[in-house]
Parts: C-alpha cells; sequence; structure tokens
C-alpha cells in the first residue's frame, strides 16, 4: 500500500483520500469507527463515535507501516464494532468499505476456490450484518525490485574464515531492471556488484567478505536506488543478517572415562587453530560449568547424570542451546531413562522409526533465498519432549557395515549428497543402542543401521535441539563379544564432518534469529547478566528496557520496522541481535482479479462527488445512522474502511 505509482501516488494515500470523501458525504447522525489492519486489527477511536472531526484526525494520522495484513482479526474487528450499537441497531442500515488495493497476499484466502476457507467465516458474518464494499485504489503500480532474501552460506561464523552471504533478488513487473548491489557491514559498504534481474526470475547477489573483529554484527544487502525514476517501494530494498561473531566456536565436551572425548576434540580442532574451541572435562566437573558460554555440548560415555544436573541441561536446551549425546559401555539405559527419556506415556508399545524429517533447520547453507515465517499450528507439549530423542534398550551386539542416509534429508548428513568416497555409508558397527521412538514425538533419523535401528537421530526440545549417536564417540569402548571396539566411526573420514555437522545443527547454525517485522524477538538473561534487557532498536522503532520473568526469559514484541535489533544487559554492550525484515511476499504488486471475490461484495473504483453520497445511504429521513470505517491501512497492506450507517425501520 506504500508502494508510489507513476503519478508519485501511493494506494494508502488513495485509499486515505477516499475515506475522507465518504465520510464528508455522511449525513447528521451518522457515526463511525476506525479500524487498522496489521498484524492484529487496531482500533483508533476505540469505538463507533458521532464526532467527525475526530474520525478525520484519526484517518489523516494513519501511517504507514512495514508489517503485513492479517484479514481475519479485521473482519473480527470490524463485525464487533457493527454489533457494538445500541439495542435499535439492527433497525439500521449498515455498510462495510474496505479501501484496499486487493493485493493477492492478503485477499487470497478469500477468492476464487478459496471462499470456502476458513476467512470465508469471518467475511460472511460480517456479510450477514452489512453491506461490504471494496474500494480499489490500487492504481498502476511500477515495477518493483525487492531484495527476497539473505542469509549466510554457512552457520557459526567466527573470524578463521571469511562469511559467504548468499540473497536473492527479484523484479516484480517490468521485463528487467539494472540495478547496483551492495554489501553493507555495520554501516559500511564494503562490496558492491551490478546485476540485471528479470521479471519471474530469481537473481542471486553473493558477497564474500572477512570480519576483522569480534561482536554482534549486522550485514545488510541492498539494491541501490536507481539514478532515473526512483524505486517505488524502498522498504524491500534491502534484507537484514545479525551475527555474533566469535573468535572461535566454544564446544564443551563432557567425558564419562579418561580419553572418551579425544576423538571428538581431534575432530573439531586438529592444529589447534581452527573456528572451533573444545573444552573438555569430566562428568564430575560439569556442576562447576557455566553452560550458556558454549555453543553446544557432547557427553560421551557418560554412565548418568543427576536429576538435579539434567534439570540444568534441560533448561539449557529449552533456552536455545544444543547437546549431542555418544553412548557407549559406561552408559546405564535405565538411568538415562529415568532422568533424560520423554515421560514413558508419550511412547507407543512397538518401537517406531520417525519417518519424515519435522526441523526448522535454517535455510543458509542450502536454500537461502527461501526465508519464511515460522509454520503455523500447535507446538508440541514441551513437557512430553526430553533430553533423548526417545527411550534406550539395553546395547546389543549386531554388526552393521552398511548405513542408510535416508535420502539425505536430514540437514546433518545433506553435505555427504554425491560423496560417496566420504565414508559415510559404510562406517562399521558392532555394538549399539536400540532406541524407542514416541510415535508422535519429533525425532528424525538422519542415519540408519542395517537392521533399521537409528545410529543417529535428533529432535527438537523448547527452543533447542538434542542428537543421539547410539554407538561410541572412541575406540577405548569394547564390544564383548567380539573384543573389537564398538564401531570404527571414530577413526573414519565421515567422523569430522559429522561432528562438524552436528555442531552446526545443535548451535542452530548460530544464534542471531531472523524474524519478520511484528514478530517478537525472545530470548533469555542469565543470573549473572543482571536484572534488565536493553534493546537498542534501528532507525524508525522504538528500543525498550523489559524485565525479564522469573525464569530469566524475555520478549520484544516491538518489531515494527525492518534492520537488525541488538540486546543485551542493560548499560553492557549488547550481547546478542536479531534481524527483521519485511515479508518478501509483500514485494508482489500482484491484485486478486474482482471477479474472484465472494458473491455478494460490491467493488467500487472510487469514492467520489456523488458516488459518495450514494453510497453514504439513500434514506430521506434518517433517524439514526451509523458509520463504521475500517480503514485497514498499512505501508505495503490493506487499508480497508467499514462504514456503518442506517436508518429507522418502517
Amino acid at each position: 500500500m506504500n508502494a508510489i505509482d507513476a503519478e508519485g501516488r501511493s494506494a494508502l494515500d488513495r485509499a486515505k483520500r477516499s475515506a475522507l470523501e465518504v465520510l464528508d458525504a455522511a449525513r447528521p447522525g451518522d457515526t463511525h469507527s476506525l479500524v487498522v489492519m496489521g498484524a492484529d486489527a487496531g482500533t483508533p477511536l476505540g469505538r463507533p463515535v458521532a464526532d467527525a472531526a475526530a474520525v478525520r484526525r484519526a484517518i489523516e494520522a494513519v501511517a504507514p507501516s512495514q508489517g503485513v495484513a492479517d484479514l481475519a482479526p479485521a473482519l473480527a474487528a470490524a463485525t464487533r464494532l457493527v454489533e457494538s450499537g445500541d439495542a435499535s441497531a439492527k433497525q439500521r442500515r449498515h455498510e462495510a468499505f474496505f479501501f484496499t488495493d486487493l493485493g493477492a497476499n492478503t485477499w487470497s484466502p478469500i477468492a476464487g476456490e478459496a471462499a470456502e476457507a476458513p476467512l470465508a467465516g469471518p467475511l460472511g458474518a460480517l456479510m450477514k450484518l452489512a453491506r461490504v464494499s471494496v474500494v480499489d485504489v490500487g492504481g498502476s503500480p511500477l515495477p518493483n525490485a525487492a531484495v527476497t532474501a539473505a542469509a549466510l552460506a554457512e552457520g557459526l561464523p567466527t573470524l578463521a574464515a571469511p562469511l559467504e552471504v548468499r540473497a536473492e533478488a527479484r523484479l516484480f513487473g517490468g521485463d528487467s531492471a539494472e540495478r547496483v548491489a551492495e554489501l553493507v557491514v555495520d554501516g559500511v559498504t564494503v562490496a558492491e556488484r551490478r546485476v540485471t534481474l528479470t521479471k519471474g526470475k530469481p537473481t542471486p547477489l553473493d558477497f564474500l567478505h572477512k570480519l576483522q573483529r569480534p561482536g554482534v554484527t549486522s550485514l545488510t544487502v541492498r539494491l541501490a536506488a536507481p539514478q532515473e525514476g526512483g524505486d517505488p517501494l524502498a522498504e524491500d530494498d534491502a534484507r537484514y543478517v545479525a551475527l555474533a561473531i566469535r573468535p572461535r566456536v566454544k564446544v564443551l565436551l563432557v567425558a564419562g572415562a579418561p580419553r572418551a572425548a579425544d576423538y571428538l576434540a581431534d575432530a573439531l580442532d586438529p592444529t589447534g587453530e581452527g573456528a572451533f574451541e573444545p573444552v573438555v572435562v569430566s562428568d564430575a566437573d560439569l556442576p562447576t560449568v557455566e553452560l550458556a558460554d558454549y555453543a553446544c555440548l557432547f557427553f560421551s560415555n557418560v554412565r548418568e547424570l543427576s536429576p538435579a544436573e539434567a534439570q540444568r541441561l534441560r533448561g539449557y536446551v529449552e533456552r536455545g542451546g544444543g547437546v549431542g549425546w555418544f553412548l557407549g559401555d559406561r552408559v546405564s539405559a535405565d538411568r538415562y531413562n529415568q532422568t533424560l527419556a520423554p515421560p514413558r506415556e508419550t511412547l507407543g508399545v512397538a518401537p517406531t522409526v520417525a519417518a519424515e524429517v519435522r526441523l526448522v533447520a535454517a535455510d543458509a547453507a542450502r536454500s537461502p533465498a527461501k526465508e519464511s515465517a515460522p509454520t503455523a499450528g500447535p507446538a508440541p507439549d514441551a513437557a512430553a519432549e526430553g533430553l533423548l530423542p526417545g527411550w534406550l534398550a539395553p546395547a546389543v551386539s549386531a554388526p552393521s557395515f552398511r548405513i542408510d542416509p535416508r535420502d539425505y534429508s536430514h540437514p546433518i548428513v545433506r553435505p555427504f549428497e554425491g560423496q560417496e568416497r566420504a565414508g559415510l555409508l559404510n562406517i562399521p558397527v558392532t555394538r549399539h543402542f536400540p532406541v524407542e521412538l514416541p510415535p508422535s514425538g519429533r525425532a528424525a533419523v538422519a542415519l540408519e543401521l542395517e537392521g533399521g535401528d537409528p545410529l543417529l537421530l535428533t529432535s527438537e526440545l523448547g527452543r533447542g535441539r538434542v542428537a543421539l549417536v547410539t554407538t561410541a564417540a572412541t575406540l577405548d569402548v569394547i564390544d564383548p563379544a567380539t573384543g573389537q571396539p564398538w564401531t570404527a566411526l571414530p577413526a573414519w573420514p565421515s567422523f569430522l564432518p559429522i561432528v562438524r555437522g552436528l555442531v552446526t545443527f545443535l548451535a542452530k547454525d548460530g544464534d542471531a534469529p531472523a524474524l519478520l517485522v511484528g514478530q517478537p524477538i525472545e530470548g533469555f538473561l542469565g543470573s549473572s547478566s543482571g536484572g534488565v534487557v536493553e534493546v537498542i532498536a534501528p532507525e524508525g522503532a522504538e528500543g525498550g528496557r523489559i524485565a525479564p520473568d522469573a525464569s530469566g526469559a524475555w520478549a520484544y514484541r516491538a518489531t515494527r520496522a525492518a534492520g537488525v535489533y541488538r540486546f543485551g544487559p542493560e548499560g553492557q554492550p549488547a550481547a546478542g541481535a536479531a534481524a527483521v525484515n519485511v515479508d518478501p511476499a509483500e514485494s508482489d504488486p500482484a491484485a486478486v482479479p474482482e471477479a474472484r471475490l465472494p458473491e455478494g461484495v460490491v467493488v467500487r473504483r472510487s469514492i467520489a462527488g456523488g458516488d459518495a453520497a450514494n453510497a453514504a445511504g439513500e434514506a430521506s429521513t434518517p433517524i439514526h445512522r451509523w458509520l463504521l470505517y475500517g480503514a485497514l491501512a498499512l505501508a505495503l497492506v490493506e487499508p480497508v474502511m467499514a462504514c456503518r450507517f442506517g436508518r429507522g425501520s418502517a
């Protein structure tokens, strides 16, 4: 709605002008209400009012935003306002005006074949109470170029290697356009390249840049404004990435026996100068370690955890941490099941294997051009999840020399696809722990042994992730049935990439979330960090101070503008950041054809002069008239005006 047309006006400008024309044509006694469509429907006037001057001020004050229109709450708000009249409301005539560019991103759910979709109900409820009119204020939008995605090719950025930034631009309308793409780091342009955008085809924008210092960093991939004609919609010309750059990635390795974590440490840092910094401690030292200092944790052949340590570890994972388990001859299956596994009632009678990878893994390494809002639907109950994906059965000797990567569908093993010589498919395993999986859980099997038992599986817990390797991470664990190591995996060529893939996966490809405008930033403030979180917002948004709850969790919800939001304990340097971007679906000016709107919806091209008067009602002797204005107005989204007015019964 904020895109500029060839005449230099936006659809929002036209919507407000049309709304004011309806207001000017209203008759004495009419009452009005204003609805602003956004992530939720707002009602600036609160209730129907008869003061036309107040309504005019409210309409003129509607300002563009970068959020997304949500038709459902707007319809609900308009219906609620129509129903909020006095006892004689049923004798009055009501009309709802929607001032909109009919953007497909908003109106498709009730258009054409989708008319039977859930939104058809709220629209039908409003149409039973009022005549619904749609005023098309879309005009003729100019071709729009937009950066629709940006991410790192690989997660866990450090100073040890250059950052590979992958982005994508698209052209909506027109045939082609020349643009200059820029990479901006903390406000400084560090690289640029000229690109040709073609309608209907994504254009890759790739950059390589090496950072020189650690800390919170913001990256921006943007399209410079053309020298002639400008860009009709500036808000989507840039896309943001937030990074927490470490000198090295610290990984805690908890050893349940001498040398139990040595192979893991060597896989992470064979030279002592790489991107990963493994820190090895014994299980007895675990209570003294500050878990928040590490990107993720690995346990190798640890016999058991006390209930208190299990609870502390659970909190670490639920707040976004990652834990990986490697088993061995010291592991007590019974103790693990008691303290780490899901509640027994969530398990089936027979062991099951997850048939689908149900993960929300970062797309940076495989399809960085596809960013999306979180999937809809209720999340599984965290209480039904455990620090293990399932229940351990006693270890068995079942030699396996062929590994099934399950179509390489899991992000940990996806890099092995097409790399048959990497040693993934022929890992020797002679002893392992079978796992019984909850049929309704979130477990995903990445690697499977010949007999069908999982070798590597993962699940989610709160905001974090857990992984389980059902055999050992060391050659020192011997199978009593054969006198051989449980597995040759620690000496196999695939061990190093598997371990590093586990770190990347468990640490969620970095700890800086990517959000859309309107989505909350959530975090956790440790007890040693202070009592208040300070959020520093980008230009165009307000920062704030947030008091965490008793568990240390906090949420900042005022993400009304795109950019990088930095946060941390009040009075200290920012400890984290989140990138907030506009929804790329809003960059496409495609509109729903009028013919696809539900039957009974009146479509108007304008509200002017006599049309405004006719729209305001034809009664010659009005008794009570109500005008309900629902200006669903946000930049990039649908402004809607609902008008409610009436006349006495005959």
